[in-house]
């Protein structure tokens, strides 16, 4: 598991961090001041995949790769079955990640929530985790929405709806601007899908309105 890119505030630019098929969608607002961002969850790994696929939303700071903390869904090959988890980087590079019991193979509520002083983490409005702002250090923190499938031909099918979407009490504006590397390609602006086959493609920037191609958002 990578914190696998992060969104410059100064020239908007994003570079990514991971080798791995990924496609990740990014919320424009200030995340120092207290969110909600609670979505319903969908993901479907490809039957004959070979390694992890996960779905998440992040939270990150300006540093790449640096502290952030996330909560999503993974599936592995080995069993086959989509469940809960939760994973955090400090700014000393410790991480802790923990797989979660239970199972979401139709969908699952998502939530990473954050006031003055910490974050945390719910699967189906059950907190999992939590951590405290000043030990993650997050300067600039931003959110992003991210779909990774890890294996050489490995696919993916995701989807996130969005519940409850807000800053400081203000609705966040649907996104706008998104990355895809490897073959997995993000798509939507209320509902985001995620789908595609690890593959050789570079990277690029995806305007999520006209789905055009881009070299920053």
């Amino acid at each position: 598991m990578v914190i696998v890119a992060t969104l410059r505030a100064a020239d908007a630019a994003v570079k990514s961090v991971s080798t791995d098929g990924e496609a990740t969608v990014y919320l424009a607002g200030n995340f120092a001041k207290p969110f909600d961002l609670t979505y319903r969850a969908v993901l479907k790994p490809g039957s004959r995949n070979k390694s992890w696929s996960t779905l998440s939303i992040l939270l990150v700071g300006s540093q790449t790769p640096g502290p952030g903390a996330s909560v999503g869904l993974a599936s592995d090959p080995e069993h086959r079955s989509v469940s809960p988890f939760t994973y955090v980087v400090f700014p000393n590079q410790q991480y802790d990640y923990e797989s979660r019991s239970g199972h979401c193979s139709d969908a699952c509520v998502i939530e990473l929530r954050g006031d003055r002083s910490r974050i945390y983490a719910y699967i189906n409005r059950t907190l999992l985790a939590s951590w405290s702002r000043s030990d993650l250090y997050l300067q600039h923190p931003s959110i992003q929405l991210n779909a990774e499938a890890h294996g050489d031909g490995d696919t993916i099918q995701a989807s996130l709806t969005p519940i409850e979407t807000s800053i400081a009490g203000d609705g966040v504006a649907a996104p706008a601007c998104a990355f895809t590397t490897r073959g997995i390609e993000p798509a939507g602006r209320s509902t985001l899908v995620f789908s595609g086959k690890t593959n050789d493609n570079a990277g690029a920037y995806v305007n999520l309105t006209t789905g055009a191609r881009k070299d920053k958002c």
